[in-house]
């Protein structure tokens, strides 16, 4: 089998991952995986976490699937999801892991009207860089690049990709950003007191 077939889109919910990919695709004519969508389309849901408004998936026929599309496209596939760590490292080219300051992010996904505890519990995963934590112990930090998507146009970040996938822009690997450095204790402390309420 062919290695290094897979370029990954990765981040908290809300941070863009679905516009910038679909934008990659029509830049790089990269075809999109969305591992949530595969795993409903599949029928790879196992159970569903009330407590987390959340599904659970059957993660080794979700990597058995994507392993058998690798295998079997001649071009780069673009896999788009918020559990990167689940994919093989032997089939990833490289990790785009999309960050977004937690006041935005917080806004973005008040405007989905998601519920406050489900909010907090991601606007938290994105102040503590758990994507991207997990994406580096998984693939180790020289596959992974951040890109900060607060105030740039989804097409730019998608541009910006298609550039770094083609050998046309070098950025820098490994994680960069930092919010706890950005935000007062009263901000990261909201997000903490507001954990398991529904409010």
């Amino acid at each position: 089998m062919a290695l290094g077939k897979v370029i990954i889109v990765a981040g908290t919910p809300g941070t863009g991952k679905t516009t910038v990919a679909r934008a990659i695709s029509e830049k790089c004519g990269l075809r999109i995986i969305n591992l949530s969508e595969l795993a409903m389309e599949k029928g790879y849901i196992t159970a569903y976490d009330e407590s987390r408004s959340t599904y659970i998936i059957d993660e080794d026929r979700l990597v058995n699937d994507i392993l058998n599309l690798a295998k079997s496209s001649e071009e780069h596939v673009l896999v788009q999801t918020h559990y990167p760590e689940i994919i093989p490292r032997d089939i990833v080219d490289r990790v785009f892991i999309l960050r977004t300051h937690p006041l935005i992010l917080e806004k973005r996904l008040l405007e989905r009207g998601w519920s406050r505890r489900k909010i907090n519990e991601n606007v938290m995963a994105e102040i503590l860089g758990v994507v991207a934590s997990n994406a580096v112990n998984a693939f180790g930090s020289e596959l992974i690049y951040e890109i900060d998507t607060s105030s740039t146009k989804p097409e730019d970040v998608a541009e910006l990709i298609c550039l770094a996938v083609n050998g046309l822009v070098k950025l820098e690997p490994g994680v960069k950003i930092d919010w706890l450095t950005m935000l007062s204790p009263e901000e990261v402390f909201k997000f903490e007191d507001y954990l398991g309420s529904e409010e």
